[in-house]
């Protein structure tokens, strides 16, 4: 058995919105539960107007359903503790996902995102199934496809219980693909369980699709550890494997041909000559996304980017870390800077993945005892 925790995420305020919801569910619940305790009929009969169902479709049900959940008093099918783990998975998966997005969405457009996600994922079954549905899963899967959206890279805390009792920090992108890999193979039929696989999978693709749109306006702000970024860093990682298979002929070869220098690297050049680096550096962060193979000569290349991380910029100083290894990945201090590159990506950016390909080539080499514990140390880190 396994028990989601939480997730290493700090929220930079409360999940009000989550904890409502959570509230709300709870609330529905126990209401239905003290009814039933004096009036079965009536207990079932509140539960059967709250849940969704294509053959007896009222339009409130979208929203209702989402707060149902079957209570182990009413007459159905199902074991009794079945059905009242169906209000406990969903409240704790509620509460991981969605309080780890609340603060990124925003309250009120995470409410109407979740409550909409809800919505989208009851249509789905009811084009699937003529079978009634009730509970927050398609909900939860909504949250779940905008959490793989928004971080990607976010490891959860897992409590496993299975012999020992131990807590597991689990890559969340594990977790929701294993999910998705389930509801795919129960919607295909492959497994027999009672479940609105529909639901979850359109909860997955209007999570995963709206969130993907926001990021592309003001509503969400972009990090570091979103699927742009991973992506981005990904096409890097394409970039600095073919410049590193190339001999330096070509490369030399590729320089002749290749676009001629922006202007702005000339102006960045022009302040760093004047001693002014901060200017140097405002610059670069203002310019450098508009040209993403722009890069310095390698001494000025090194020297903002060690400008930039020691004025806090450690988002803008991996960047410029990265562009030198492109271009400079054979100098004399380019393990230096893979060293420098992990260390950032470890302790400061949450890229522990990108990471261990750095560590491992600077392990390989030559280098005194200091940098090599160090190494050892983020690979350790990054690994865990």
């Amino acid at each position: 058995m396994f028990i989601l925790l939480g997730t290493d995420l700090r929220p930079d305020r409360r999940p009000v919105v989550t904890e409502t919801l959570i509230i709300l569910m709870m609330a529905a619940y126990l209401a239905v539960l003290m009814i039933g305790l004096r009036n079965p009929d009536l207990a079932t009969t509140t539960v059967n107007s709250m849940m969704l169902s294509s053959t007896d479709f009222h339009w409130w049900q979208l929203i209702t359903y989402q707060f149902a959940h079957d209570s182990p008093l009413l007459s159905g099918d199902g074991h009794p503790l079945v059905r009242l783990l169906h209000l406990g998975l969903n409240l704790m998966y509620l509460w991981v996902f969605g309080a780890a997005i609340e603060g990124r969405m925003g309250r009120l457009s995470f409410a109407l995102f979740a409550i909409i996600g809800g919505m989208v994922a009851g249509g789905a079954h009811m084009m699937a199934s003529p079978s009634p549905v009730l509970g927050a899963s398609g909900m939860v899967g909504a949250l779940a496809g905008a959490f793989l959206v928004l971080s990607p890279r976010c490891r959860v805390r897992v409590l496993v219980v299975f012999i020992l009792i131990r807590i597991w920090m689990i890559p969340a992108l594990w977790i929701i693909a294993f999910f998705v890999i389930m509801d795919l193979a129960g919607w295909a039929g492959l497994r027999g369980e009672q479940v609105s696989y529909a639901a979850h999978l359109g909860g997955y693709a209007w999570g995963i699709g709206i969130a993907l749109l926001l990021m592309t306006t003001p509503l969400i702000s972009r990090t570091d550890a979103d699927f742009f970024s991973l992506f981005k860093q990904w096409r890097r990682r394409q970039e600095f494997r073919r410049v590193v298979q190339t001999t330096p002929d070509q490369r030399i070869q590729a320089a002749r041909i290749s676009k001629p220098s922006p202007p702005f690297l000339a102006e960045v050049r022009s302040h760093m000559q004047s001693n002014d680096m901060d200017a140097a550096a405002t610059l670069w962060m203002q310019s450098a996304g508009k040209h993403p193979e722009a890069t310095l000569a390698a001494t000025p290349q090194l020297t903002l980017a060690n400008h930039l991380q020691a004025s806090g910029e450690q988002a803008a100083a991996a960047e410029a870390y990265e562009r030198y290894l492109v271009r400079h990945g054979h100098s004399h201090k380019a393990n230096e800077v893979r060293l420098l590159l992990a260390l950032l990506f470890v302790r400061s950016l949450e890229k522990r993945t990108a990471a261990v390909p750095l560590l491992n080539h600077v392990l390989a080499g030559n280098m005194d005892q200091h940098r090599r514990t160090l190494a050892e140390s983020l690979l350790q880190e990054a690994t865990a």
